[in-house]
């Protein structure tokens, strides 16, 4: 650092040439710069006098042609100082050469050599390369020997420096702050929870959403202000984006070559949430404590029981007795007069057998049945796409999603036989409204942000099924050109790291509710047993006249039956 300033008190005496090269090597070592690009706009011969050939210890690539366009992204070193020396004639196809050569790397140094410079000259030249999001241009007079920036914020100024090192100064000290610059934000109107705008009791704007709140924080603290405006589908938003009306857009768009973007934090995972299992109905709670093979046991176990008790009566019971008295027994009812005398050791011994059967099922019929009514019995559970075969459940998308869908190599057939094409509007809606008629496809903070209003339920009305359909990067799509995104970068990246977009995410959850997006679900009577609702007694009706109809047959018969034996033996 003192052979800097050692060279700053001596740079008055250089000859134009070494006045150009001291600043260039001062710029390489204040910035650990590791490669220097030279491109001419104008007379080649006064290019090389003012930039003599000369041993350097960086690599170095020199632009004779500047028909030819090259790109510095992807194919050559960041970290790099763009040396161009400009005529005047040649000032628009410069900035137009320099915009593309510097694409998504508009935050790099460039060193302008203008020997025709003026002050209307330099302002327009930093206008220009204002509008493009380069903010780090330093402009060097050769024969005059003066160095020449600007201050973008909050207007276009000039600043006219002493030495390499005041300009290293204002790179770290003046441009981290905005000045009051205004920064547009677009808010999707279905991007909750990553942005969205309501009003407070109030009547103030609150600006909620986790996204939103990280543009929001990021301006408060380098001294902005914020401008909104109001995005209404996907492709408006790509449209704004493309054509910078917008600075930030704080909502997980797939990524296209119309926007840039920020620094990816994490891949965020899209997953399908299905309804939960229905209620069965109340009916089958009489049938359901016994599974069908335990009801072919028991009915098995009656069947052979009365058999054996009409075998062991010798005649003295009929078959339809023998079965009362063992399905009697069976559940745990007194035997009343058909026990007046002990019975015989066989007899007893069936009689005892039967009334601890029956203990044992009536106590598990029971108790499997309280348990019934009280958590309720469920329909089958969707865990995975597999099971989605044979419902009728539908999957609604907006178009851009669902041509998106549909590309995926890797997309199950379940879900791709299930896409409707659905307003934007509505897709949303059906999704906060929790509508079980259909799934839904969304990215994990989406559902996360839904599923909030199921907080307070005992039994959800939606789950998330764990497959993942994709990982989309978490990034914020931003406008190209803009000079603040690699300090917003280094923002968000400490942001993340210190766990305050996880408290912005959970704060989303409460807005969300303040701003009525949201509602507590409140459907206790639809996950509750009434066991007192008339369509509980279905099958104890069906049972209780079935019987009757099958006794009134019986009794008909046995009239029928006594008629003719009666005419029988008058005859």
């Amino acid at each position: 650092m003192d052979l800097l300033y050692m060279n700053v008190i001596q740079n008055l005496t250089l000859l134009p040439g070494s006045y150009v090269s001291q600043c260039i090597d001062q710029l390489n070592a204040l910035y650990k710069l590791e490669l220097n690009v030279y491109v001419a706009f104008g007379n080649k011969t006064l290019f090389e006098s003012l930039i003599p050939a000369r041993e350097s210890e960086l690599p170095t690539v020199r632009v004779t042609n500047t028909t030819l366009q090259l790109v510095m992204s992807g194919n050559y070193s960041e970290r790099a100082l763009t040396v161009i020396y400009l005529e005047d004639v040649h000032t628009s196809s410069m900035v137009d050469y320099l915009t593309t050569w510097l694409w998504r790397a508009q935050q790099l140094h460039v060193l302008i050599i203008y020997p025709e410079a003026t002050t209307a000259k330099l302002f327009q030249l930093f206008t220009h390369c204002w509008r493009q999001g380069m903010v780090h241009i330093l402009v060097v007079l050769p024969f005059t020997q003066k160095l020449f920036s600007y201050m973008p914020y909050p207007e276009v100024r000039l600043l006219k420096m002493e030495n390499t090192l005041q300009y290293f100064h204002r790179t770290r000290d003046l441009l981290w702050d905005f000045h009051g610059y205004n920064i547009t934000c677009g808010i999707l109107i279905s991007a909750p929870p990553t942005a969205f705008v309501f009003k407070n009791h109030r009547d103030r704007n609150i600006y909620a959403g986790y996204m939103l709140r990280m543009v929001l924080d990021f301006i408060h603290h380098f001294k902005g202000s914020i401008r909104t405006r109001r995005v209404d589908t996907l492709s408006e938003a790509n449209q704004v984006l493309s054509t910078r009306d917008v600075d930030f857009l704080p909502y997980l768009l797939a990524k296209t070559p119309n926007f840039t973007n920020s620094v990816v934090l994490w891949l965020e995972n899209r997953f399908l949430m299905a309804p939960s299992a229905r209620l069965l109905p109340r009916y089958l709670y009489l049938v359901k404590p016994y599974t069908s093979y335990t009801w072919l046991v028991l009915l098995a176990m009656l069947m052979y029981c009365s058999g054996a008790l009409f075998l062991l009566s010798r005649g003295r019971l009929n078959l339809s007795g023998a079965f009362l008295q063992i399905f009697r027994l069976s559940l745990f009812l007194p035997p009343g007069r058909d026990l007046v005398a002990l019975p015989g050791p066989r007899r007893l011994f069936l009689y005892i057998m039967m009334t601890i059967a029956g203990l044992m099922l009536t106590n598990l019929y029971l108790a499997v049945l309280s348990s019934n009514l009280a958590a309720g019995i469920y329909d089958k559970q969707l865990n995975n796409f597999d099971d989605l075969e044979g419902t009728d459940y539908q999957l609604p998308e907006e178009e851009i999603t669902l041509k998106f869908l549909l590309q995926l190599p890797d997309i199950h057939p379940q879900l791709a036989k299930r896409l409707v094409l659905t307003p934007e509007h509505l897709v949303e809606r059906y999704r906060h409204e929790l509508n079980t008629s259909m799934v839904y496809s969304a990215l994990e903070d989406k559902i996360d942000f839904t599923f909030y209003q199921q907080k307070f339920l005992r039994v959800p009305l939606f789950r998330k099924l764990p497959k993942i359909i994709y990982q989309q990067p978490f990034f914020m799509p931003a406008a190209y050109g803009r000079p603040y995104l690699k300090i917003f970068n280094w923002y968000v990246r400490r942001m993340f790291e210190a766990g305050i977009l996880l408290k912005m995410k959970n704060d989303g959850f409460g807005h969300g509710i303040q701003s009525g997006r949201l509602h507590f679900i409140n459907r206790a009577t639809l996950q509750e047993v009434n066991s007192n609702d008339l369509e509980y007694y279905y099958v104890a009706a069906v049972v209780w006249l079935g019987g009757m109809l099958l006794a009134t047959a019986c009794f008909g018969y046995e009239c029928c039956m006594g008629s003719r034996m009666a005419r029988q033996n008058r005859e």
